[in-house]
């Protein structure tokens, strides 16, 4: 799956920065660099249903459900979980960002990460890869209580001097590495998608991919630019994400190989409509759905914020093995607080969950739509950071907060986990 976004501290606000399209400076060489490898010829799709909506479109007619979530557990402490892995035998891995006042500042801090056994977190810290620069994380996968993986970036004080890491829990304890040239120049930067698939771990960012156990990492070049990964039934896919032109790929015969999206129109101005892939779920080599939508901004009207007002439709793209069937959710703006899905993962029983709202939950169960809203105490609301399936279940699990108002106004969270 994509990433949660990028871990939030006070020093570490670098690693929000995009990766550069700059020329690779010296190795950071822990792990040697790794022969890129080939990719397939494309592989030609048809479409249907693929032309832009109209303002009335509603494919999936959604109805408000009876919410199938149900919360977990909501920390005491002041904070937020971030980003998020389920892994087969149950145990959860969630990064933690401390939240404090200073005066009148509100100061976010990295509290490590956290291991969910079902009853409790412990916390780990990660050591540096790079003394004394500071990391950020950006992706988490996890196979097991025993064995997890996360990616990120260490902040230098140029791009030139930033660089991916990756770390590897094993052994009872965190350690890391820098990665190698060329993968160092994306891999582990922010819109990294982590993913444990049989055993080891797969990430992508931009046209760069690596996958490994930890001992050794291999680097693969991706046929398009990708920041999003899936994989079930033996099936691994990629696509581009929310911020580039709609891409999807596989893994195929030990290569990657892409799969021809729809001739969506390409945005030219800033008023035009832009259709973007944000998220996959592998159902099986021959059920896939990528999620996204399509949005525009609307000139001269502007949302609660004040910013250009943003309108669009959700789109729920369905793989068949030869077509792509496009499926548009009804019109949607910012001032709703949405305007296209954004995580999705598999329900273990052959539908998906999709993140439409940070408070909103889509499920399509096989047939039909509906939608379930988080539940949280009273006098807050809830907010999802990560959406994450444990393997082999019918378990899906969000990672956030819940949010209310101090006496002064100002914004207190409070991690929160649920699960469906």
């Amino acid at each position: 799956m994509r990433a949660a976004g990028c871990l939030l501290t006070v020093a570490l606000l670098a690693g929000c920065t995009p990766a550069p399209a700059a020329p690779a400076p010296k190795k950071a060489a822990s792990t040697p660099a790794a022969t890129p490898s080939a990719t397939l010829a494309p592989l030609a799709a048809g479409s249907e249903n693929c032309e832009l909506p109209g303002e009335t479109a509603d494919d999936l007619k959604a109805a408000d459900a009876r919410t199938a979530w149900r919360s977990l557990w909501v920390d005491e402490d002041r904070g937020s979980l971030g980003l998020l892995a389920a892994a087969s035998d149950g145990s959860l891995w969630s990064t933690y960002t401390r939240e404090r006042k200073q005066g009148r500042a509100l100061v976010l801090e990295d509290g490590g990460v956290r291991r969910w056994d079902g009853s409790g977190w412990d916390t780990f810290e990660i050591p540096p890869a790079r003394p004394p620069h500071p990391q950020t994380g950006t992706a988490i996968a996890a196979a097991s209580a025993d064995r997890a993986w996360m990616f990120g970036v260490l902040n230098g004080a140029s791009p030139e001097d930033t660089a991916g890491y990756t770390a590897t829990f094993e052994n009872g304890a965190w350690h890391s590495e820098p990665l190698a040239e060329p993968a160092a120049r994306s891999v582990g930067w922010a819109r990294t998608a982590a993913q444990a698939v049989e055993g080891e771990a797969w990430a992508v960012n931009g046209r760069a991919a690596v996958s490994g156990t930890g001992q050794r990492w291999r680097q693969h070049t991706l046929p398009a630019a990708a920041s999003a990964l899936g994989h079930g039934d033996g099936a691994l896919w990629a696509v581009s994400g929310a911020d580039l032109e709609p891409a999807a790929m596989r893994r195929q015969d030990g290569a990657w190989r892409q799969i021809t999206t729809p001739a969506f129109p390409r945005a030219g101005e800033v008023w035009e409509p832009r259709t973007t892939l944000t998220d996959v779920v592998v159902i099986g080599p021959d059920d896939v759905w990528a999620v996204g939508g399509v949005s525009w901004l609307v000139e001269g009207e502007y949302d609660d914020d004040n910013e250009p007002l943003e309108k669009g439709h959700p789109l729920a793209l369905h793989w068949d093995g030869t077509t792509w069937t496009c499926h548009w959710g009804p019109a949607t703006s910012t001032l709703g607080r949405m305007i296209r899905f954004s995580q999705a993962e598999p329900d273990g029983r052959g539908g998906l969950w999709v993140v439409g709202r940070d408070d909103l939950l889509w499920h399509l169960d096989g047939r039909r739509w509906t939608r379930h809203p988080l539940p949280a105490p009273p006098g807050t609301e809830p907010r999802i950071a990560s959406l994450a399936w444990r393997p082999g279940s019918r378990e899906v699990y969000a990672a956030g907060s819940v949010t209310s108002r101090g006496a002064d106004s100002s914004e207190i969270s409070h991690a929160a986990l649920w699960r469906a």
